[in-house]
C-alpha cells in the first residue's frame, strides 16, 4: 500500500510533458540526495519555469550572489556601534528612532571631525621657556678699533690718499651754506613780525675799513675738571703779551687747546673776546656802528627775503656771554690767524687776499684733478650736510682698500699688540699668540677675536667681572682719519661658530671708560616644517658667500645681496666677501667707476624694498630660513669713569695726572663676563599633534556613535567579504557562460532518450552514467555540502509497474514524480530504517522540512566524501511520504 501511494504521488499528468524544453531557476536542495544527482542531467534551466516554481523556493539564490539582506542583519547583529546594535534588536518604530538618532550623531561626529582635522592642519605651536642651572660656554668676543685704516697708512697709498684728499676738498670747498645764511636761502624769509621800521635806506654803503674783524685762532680756554664746562673767555695764541696765570700748575692742567672765533682790534692789536666757535651764533642785526664792526645786540624779525633786505641789514656773529656781536664781511671772509702772526705788524688786507687767492686754487684745482665723472660716483654731488658727506667718504675709503689684496688691508689697519696692552681671563694671563686671531672685517678692518677655537671648550668658573674676559684697549688717536667720528672700541659678542657682525651687532666701549658687558646666552630650538620654517644646514650653498663659518640668517642676506650686485653689476661690493661660485673674474666695483658705483645704489636701494616688503625669496636660490638650533647673547652694557688715577695703569704711577691723561684719551678698559652660569632654553614643541588627534578623535566616536578600532575593523572585513562575494560571483557566471553550450546540447540528448524510452519502460542508468553526468553539472554545484542544485525538469515519465521497478536494478532510483502545483510545499521523501529513524532524505525536501516540525530524526549521507558506497545506488529501496508505520510481516 505505501508503495501505491509513492506512485501515485511521484504521478505526472501528461499536461506537464510539453514541458521539457521549459527552464527554470536554479533550487537550492540537498547536495548529495540521490534524487538530486539523477535528475540534474534530465533538466534544462529556464525563465518560463517560473510560474511552474513551487512556493519554498522564492528565497533561494544563485551561488555566488550577495544576500544584501542577510549581511546587514549579520552586520547589525554584530556591530559594536551603539545605534546600529540597538535597531537591531528594535521593532517598529522604534528600529526607525534609533537609526535617526544614529544618523544624527554621526553628522554631528562628521562635522566635529572637520573641525579637528582643520585645527590639525593649522600645525600650532608652543614656546617652552626653560632655564638650565649648567655652566654655560663661554661666548667669542671680537674686538675692533672704531678706526678702521691707520692715517699714515692712508697718507701712503696713493688711492686711498686720494679719496681722502677730495674729502677735504669737499669740506674746504666752501660752496655749502651754514648758520643763518643756509635758513635763509633754505626756507626763503623770516618769520617773525616786524617790531620796528627799517633803519637804513635802500643803497647805503656798506662798512669796509673798519676797526673790529672776525677772526679765527688757537686759543687756551680754562675747563672745570669735574663738569668739562668752560670757565670764561679763552686766550689766543699769538706773538704778543697773554695775561695768563703761570704760577699755578693746576691753572695750567686746566688748559685745553681749542679753535676760537675772537674779535680782531686792529687798533689795539688784541684779540678779545675769544669764544669756541660753536657757541657763536649767526644773526640779522638791524644796526651796527659805522666805521667800526661792532654790533648792538639788536636783530632784523621781518618777514623778507634776506636777498631783498641784505643792502639793510648786517649779517653778524653774536655771543650772548658778553652781549657782542661782530659784523661779517661783505666778502665773507673770516681772518685765519696763526700762532706765529705778529698782530702789530699784521695786514689785514694782505691777509684777506691771501684767503681769497687760496680758496680760488682750491677750486681751480678740484675742478681740474677731478672730473664730474669722478665727483659724481664719489658721491658728494648733491651732498650738503657734513654728517653725509662724511658717511659717503668713508664708503669711499672702504672702496678704494677694497680693491686691494688680502695682505695690503690687513697692512692698512692695526697689529694684535697696537689694539690690545694687557688681558686676562678668569684671573688668568692670556696668551695673546694662542687666544686671539685675526678676522678683517671690511667696515672696521683688523678686528680680533678671543675664544675662535671650536675644539676647545673655554668656561667661566664663575659668574661675575673677575672672573670674564678683561683687556685694556689702545686706540691711539693720533692715527685717527678724518673720516672717524668717533674714539673708541666695538665689541661684538658671537658664538664660535658664526660670522660676526661688528657693524650690525657689535656694541661700541669708548675711551677714558670702563666698559662692562654682561651676558647671558639664550639657546633657540625651532621646529622644522609643516610646524615652523626652520632649516638645517645652509653654508654649503654655492652662493654663501662666508666659508668656513656656519649658517646664519645675517650672513645669509648679505650672501643674496652679493649675488645679485654681481650678476646685476658685473662686479662686487667691497663690503661683502666674493663667495667662490664667482670665480676669480669678478672683481669688487671701483669708487671711481660712475656707472658701477651707481648701478651698486641701485642695485642696493631695490633690494632694500624687497627685504622691507618681505619678498626676498623672489631671488633665486636665496630662501633665507631660520636655522633649527641657535645660540645668541643678550649683553647688558654699563660704563665708569677711567682710570681713577690713584691706580697705575701701565707706565704711569698713581697721581701723575699728566701721564693718566694719555691713556684717558687713547685707552679704554674692557670686561666681559657672564651674569650668572645658568642659561635659557627657548624650544619649540608642536602644540597639537597626531597624537593628540587621534585622542580626540576617539573621544568623540565614542561619545557619538560609541565607536573604536575594532568597530572600523568591521566595516573593513565587512567590505572585504562583500568584494570576495562579488568576485566569486563575476567568476562563476563567466565559467557558467562558457559551458553552457556543451551542457545544454547534453541535456537535450539525454532527454529525448529519456523521453522516447519512457512510455514503454523505466530509464536504465549505470553508476558510471551517473557520475558522468553529475561530473558534467559540477560548475552548477553549490559550496554546502548539504544543497545541489537542480537545473532541469525531467520529462514526463509514466508510471512503472512493480515488476518493472522491480527488475531494473541498474536504475537503483525511482525516475517519476507527481505534477506539483505552484505554490504547493515539498514533500518530504525519505527512506527509513527499521526502528523508524530516517535514513535517506530526498533532495527535494528542504532543512526545515516536515519532518523536523514533526520532531522526527533524520541523516542525510555524505556521498561527497564515500561517493562509492553511497546507499542510495546500492539499495534500491523506496522513498515514503508518510510517517513511519511498523510493516507487518
Amino acid at each position: 500500500m505505501a508503495e501505491d501511494r509513492i506512485k501515485s504521488k511521484l504521478r505526472r499528468p501528461a499536461s506537464i510533458e510539453s514541458s521539457v524544453s521549459m527552464r527554470t531557476k536554479p533550487s537550492r536542495v540537498e547536495k548529495h540526495s540521490p534524487m538530486a544527482s539523477l535528475l540534474m542531467p534530465h533538466i534544462i534551466v529556464g525563465q518560463s519555469f517560473r510560474k511552474y516554481r513551487p512556493h519554498g523556493l522564492q528565497h533561494m539564490r544563485m551561488p555566488g550572489h550577495l544576500d544584501w539582506k542577510n549581511v546587514r542583519k549579520n552586520f547589525e547583529k554584530q556591530s559594536t556601534f551603539h545605534g546600529i546594535s540597538h535597531a537591531a534588536n528594535a521593532k517598529g518604530r522604534w528600529r526607525y528612532f534609533w537609526y535617526t538618532a544614529f544618523s544624527i550623531c554621526l553628522l554631528a561626529l562628521a562635522i566635529q571631525i572637520f573641525f579637528l582635522f582643520t585645527k590639525y592642519r593649522q600645525f600650532g605651536k608652543t614656546v617652552d621657556l626653560d632655564l638650565k642651572f649648567e655652566n654655560a660656554p663661554f661666548p667669542s668676543i671680537t674686538i675692533c678699533n672704531l678706526n678702521p685704516y691707520k692715517r699714515s697708512a692712508i697718507q701712503s697709498n696713493p688711492n686711498t690718499k686720494a679719496m681722502m684728499e677730495a674729502y677735504t676738498r669737499r669740506l674746504g670747498s666752501g660752496d655749502k651754506a651754514e648758520g643763518i645764511a643756509a635758513a635763509l636761502s633754505a626756507t626763503g624769509g623770516l618769520h617773525a613780525k616786524v617790531r620796528r621800521a627799517k633803519r637804513k635806506a635802500k643803497g647805503k654803503p656798506r662798512l669796509r675799513d673798519r676797526r673790529y674783524h672776525q677772526a679765527f685762532a688757537q686759543c687756551l680756554c680754562d675747563i672745570e675738571p669735574l663738569t668739562g664746562d668752560r670757565k670764561g673767555s679763552c686766550f689766543a695764541a699769538f706773538k704778543g703779551k697773554i695775561e695768563i696765570d703761570t704760577n699755578s700748575t693746576a691753572g695750567l692742567m686746566n688748559l685745553h687747546t681749542s679753535r676760537c672765533l675772537c674779535q680782531l682790534d686792529t687798533v689795539s692789536k688784541t684779540m678779545w673776546p675769544c669764544f669756541p666757535y660753536s657757541s657763536w651764533k649767526e644773526k640779522l642785526c638791524s644796526e651796527c656802528v659805522d666805521n667800526t664792526g661792532h654790533c648792538p645786540m639788536r636783530f632784523y624779525k621781518g618777514n623778507e627775503l634776506y636777498e631783498n633786505i641784505k643792502d639793510q641789514v648786517d649779517l653778524c656773529l653774536c655771543h650772548k656771554e658778553y652781549n657782542h656781536c661782530v659784523s661779517t664781511r661783505d666778502d665773507g671772509v673770516i681772518i685765519e690767524i696763526d700762532p706765529n702772526d705778529e698782530l702789530g705788524s699784521l695786514d689785514i688786507g694782505k691777509k684777506v687776499a691771501n684767503q681769497l687767492t687760496a680758496r680760488e686754487e682750491i677750486l681751480a684745482q678740484t675742478t681740474t684733478t677731478e672730473a664730474p665723472a669722478v665727483t659724481q660716483a664719489l658721491g658728494f654731488e648733491e651732498l650738503t650736510d657734513d654728517i653725509a658727506i662724511t658717511s659717503q667718504a668713508q664708503e669711499n675709503i672702504m672702496f678704494a682698500v677694497g680693491e686691494m689684496s688680502e695682505n695690503a688691508k690687513e697692512g692698512m689697519s692695526y697689529e694684535l699688540d697696537e689694539l690690545i696692552l694687557k688681558c686676562s681671563f678668569n684671573q688668568k694671563d692670556c696668551q695673546m699668540d694662542r687666544d686671539f686671531t685675526l678676522h678683517y672685517d671690511n667696515t672696521f678692518g683688523n678686528c680680533y677675536t678671543f675664544n675662535y677655537n671650536r675644539t676647545a671648550e673655554v668656561a667661566s668658573h664663575r659668574a661675575g667681572a673677575n672672573y670674564g674676559l678683561r683687556v685694556l684697549l689702545y686706540a691711539n688717536v693720533s692715527e685717527y682719519l678724518p673720516t672717524t667720528e668717533a674714539v673708541g672700541f666695538r665689541i661684538t659678542v658671537h658664538d664660535k661658530h658664526i660670522v660676526p657682525f661688528p657693524d650690525a651687532f657689535g656694541y661700541s666701549a669708548p675711551t677714558g671708560f670702563m666698559s662692562s658687558f654682561g651676558v647671558r646666552m639664550k639657546q633657540f630650538i625651532r621646529l622644522e616644517p609643516p610646524y615652523g620654517h626652520c632649516e638645517h644646514g645652509g653654508e654649503d650653498s654655492k652662493t654663501y658667500a662666508y666659508q668656513g663659518f656656519q649658517y646664519s640668517v645675517e650672513a645669509c642676506h648679505r650672501s643674496c645681496a652679493q649675488k645679485v650686485i654681481v650678476e646685476t653689476c658685473g662686479c662686487a661690493d667691497p663690503m661683502y666677501p666674493i663667495a667662490e661660485m664667482f670665480g676669480n673674474e669678478t672683481k669688487p666695483c671701483q669708487a671711481v667707476n660712475m656707472d658701477q658705483r651707481e648701478c651698486l645704489r641701485n642695485t642696493t636701494l631695490y633690494l632694500g624694498e624687497l627685504y622691507s616688503k618681505g619678498k626676498e625669496a623672489v631671488i633665486p636660490d636665496c630662501n633665507c630660513h631660520q636655522p633649527c638650533k641657535e645660540i645668541n647673547y643678550e649683553v647688558t652694557y654699563s660704563s665708569a669713569r677711567w682710570p681713577s688715577g690713584s691706580a697705575k695703569v701701565m707706565e704711569c704711577l698713581p697721581g701723575d695726572f699728566m701721564c693718566l691723561e694719555k691713556y684717558r684719551k687713547n685707552a679704554a678698559m674692557v670686561q666681559i663676563f657672564y651674569e650668572e652660569l645658568n642659561y635659557e632654553t627657548m624650544q619649540e614643541s608642536p602644540a597639537y599633534t597626531l597624537t593628540s588627534m587621534l585622542a580626540d578623535l576617539g573621544g568623540l566616536t565614542g561619545l557619538w556613535i560609541g565607536a573604536s578600532v575594532v568597530s572600523l575593523l568591521e566595516i573593513f572585513s565587512l567590505a572585504v567579504f562583500a568584494y570576495k562575494s562579488y568576485a566569486h560571483k563575476k567568476r562563476k557566471n563567466s565559467a557558467s557562460a562558457q559551458s553552457h553550450h556543451s551542457t545544454t546540447r547534453a541535456s537535450r540528448a539525454s532527454l529525448n532518450t529519456l523521453h522516447k524510452s519512457s512510455t514503454t519502460q523505466s530509464v536504465k542508468l549505470s553508476v558510471n552514467d551517473i557520475r558522468s553526468i553529475r561530473s558534467l553539472h559540477s560548475n552548477h554545484s553549490s559550496k554546502s555540502k548539504q544543497s545541489i542544485l537542480i537545473e532541469d525538469l525531467p520529462a514526463a515519465i509514466q508510471e512503472q509497474s512493480d515488476d518493472e521497478e522491480q527488475s531494473t536494478e541498474s536504475s537503483r532510483t525511482n525516475g517519476s514524480c507527481r505534477y506539483l502545483a505552484p505554490g504547493e510545499d515539498l514533500p518530504c521523501l525519505c527512506k527509513y530504517h527499521a526502528d523508524g529513524s530516517i535514513k535517506v532524505m530526498k533532495a527535494l525536501c528542504p532543512v526545515h522540512g516536515y519532518m523536523v516540525r514533526r520532531n522526527y530524526d533524520y541523516s542525510v549521507s555524505n556521498s561527497e566524501e564515500e561517493e562509492v558506497e553511497d546507499e542510495v545506488h546500492l539499495e534500491p529501496e523506496p522513498f515514503y511520504t508518510a510517517p513511519y508505520e511498523h510493516r507487518k510481516k
